[in-house]
């Protein structure tokens, strides 16, 4: 299953996980502590049975995924569904509602309140219930590849349908960015660095030390003791991140989660959504989950609406190229060996969109097929390439044929070369070098085979060569792969984007 399929079940299991024990102490778990579904607890549900967190998860999923996109007014008629009539939920019938959701929903359904004026904004209205919501927010941001400034303001939003104040907000932000840091390839701890170093001056002082021993400390390194688990969103979000840090499976983390007591299903919940994404699901856990079949298969849809959908090329010829329209000037990008037009993680696809978006350019992805090569590539996409100026990128074996490459009726201007196999065919790749005469930049990661092949290319000054401390031949470590054009082929162009 994918990490957006794991990381909303892994929500869902954590979330059943936790009814059982809400609002035990932590004081009488300890000594026994809750290791498998268990029903009947703090509510008159069966084992296996979902919270409020996991309804509105799934109502804003069923949004998306009906609307292509995110629409407040449809949303909040969704999460009335589910509060009136017990939609979205495992057993028919909504139970746990937080009392400052029940009353946004409430200004919004009986008193007919505007989406952006049902929340609640006092600094008492600092719950974790918009926080539980905002994975699949997560989920679409990330995929959609949306700007922080745009994402701020899209979660501001989202939580004030039910929760306004910026405590609230902060934390959904701090939560959406860890989970694009992590979807971006950072180990968690990594990626807790990355958001702790965000800026946060949008935010009031006031709210910025609220999170101040989250954002100055590291959390995880904290007893347990100074660890509180209670339903305030700081809390919550502490918990979480402590629980995700200190543990090194899904099992560990649900386990972990629950066990702090209080507001167990949300912490379970939201510590499952990291843990599923990382580490994936225990599916013995997941068979045990009342209404399983409907979650999977909304869960299933949300994943294609966001494959298919969110993030993808303004045109695909037989699948062997992507195409993104822009200004007459193209960027070409062939994949490495067997790669196709996406990539892993969508990188090809999220690069194209970044360069097309910033520049201006058309861009044109070629996945690199046993069958396929350059002069093949240009023949077929001859309307696009021809009297125009072509920027090349090359991927490994995409870089091989780029070099080795003689470019009759095509104007490379310049070129980018990552993870370049010297190995292959030397004598040619040397040629290549030789004879090429625009800009060349060659990208090797200090963790590539090539990297040790470097003194057989040094007698060529026209090649600027680069080395990239701790990557690999993929470039598997966080997303420094998609802003190599921005650093090395075109960090002398005007940014359109502005």
């Amino acid at each position: 299953m994918s990490k957006i399929i794991n990381s909303i079940l892994g929500f869902a299991i954590g979330d059943a996980m936790g009814v059982f024990c809400k609002y035990k102490k932590r004081e009488e778990l300890t000594p026994k502590p809750v290791i498998k579904m268990e029903g009947y607890g703090a509510f008159s549900v069966p084992a296996g049975s979902w919270s409020d967190g996991t309804s509105l998860v799934l109502a804003t999923i069923s949004s998306i995924v009906n609307s292509h996109g995110i629409n407040y007014e449809d949303m909040m008629k969704r999460f009335c569904s589910w509060m009136n009539n017990g939609e979205y939920t495992s057993t028919g019938v909504a139970f746990d509602i937080e009392d400052i959701t029940k009353k946004s929903l409430l200004n919004y359904f009986t008193h007919k309140a505007g989406v952006m004026d049902c929340g609640e904004s006092f600094i008492d209205s600092n719950s974790s219930s918009s926080l539980e919501r905002m994975l699949p927010v997560a989920l679409y941001t990330f995929y959609d590849d949306m700007k922080d400034e745009e994402l701020l303001q899209l979660i501001r939003e989202l939580s004030s349908l039910t929760h306004g104040h910026e405590y609230s907000i902060m934390g959904c932000f701090i939560y959406v960015k860890y989970v694009h840091f992590l979807l971006s390839g950072y180990d968690k701890f990594k990626a807790y660095e990355k958001v702790k170093g965000l800026n946060y001056y949008k935010f009031s002082e006031n709210a910025r030390r609220a999170y101040k021993r989250f954002l100055t400390t590291d959390i995880y390194k904290l007893d347990l003791d100074y660890i509180k688990s209670s339903s305030y969103i700081v809390d919550t979000l502490e918990a979480v991140i402590w629980t995700f840090l200190n543990t090194n499976s899904f099992m560990e983390g649900i386990i972990g989660a629950i066990n702090l007591g209080d507001n167990t299903d949300a912490i379970g919940a939201l510590t499952g959504s990291l843990s599923g994404l990382i580490y994936g699901i225990n599916t013995d856990l997941l068979n045990n989950i009342q209404n399983k079949d409907y979650l999977i298969s909304l869960v299933n849809k949300f994943d294609e609406e966001l494959r298919l959908n969110i993030l993808k090329f303004d045109k695909v010829i037989d699948d062997k190229y992507g195409i993104i329209k822009g200004d007459k000037d193209v960027f070409f990008i062939k994949t490495g060996v067997l790669g196709s037009i996406y990539g892993y993680q969508n990188r090809y696809l999220k690069l194209a969109k970044r360069v097309n978006f910033k520049y201006g350019l058309t861009v044109i992805v070629s996945a690199n097929l046993s069958d396929s090569t350059l002069d093949d590539d240009f023949k077929r996409l001859s309307d696009y390439i021809n009297d125009s100026n072509l920027y090349f990128m090359g991927d490994s074996n995409g870089a091989v044929q780029g070099i080795q490459q003689e470019f009759n009726n095509v104007n490379v201007k310049r070129m980018l070369l990552v993870n370049l196999p010297l190995m292959i065919n030397l004598h040619k790749t040397k040629e290549g070098i030789k004879n090429y005469s625009g800009k060349l930049v060659l990208v090797f990661g200090s963790k590539d085979p090539s990297f040790n092949y470097l003194p057989l290319i040094q007698e060529f000054r026209n090649a600027n060569v680069v080395v990239i401390p701790g990557q690999d031949h993929n470039f598997s470590k966080g997303d420094e792969f998609l802003y190599l054009p921005d650093k090395y082929l075109f960090n002398d162009f005007e940014d359109k984007s502005k």
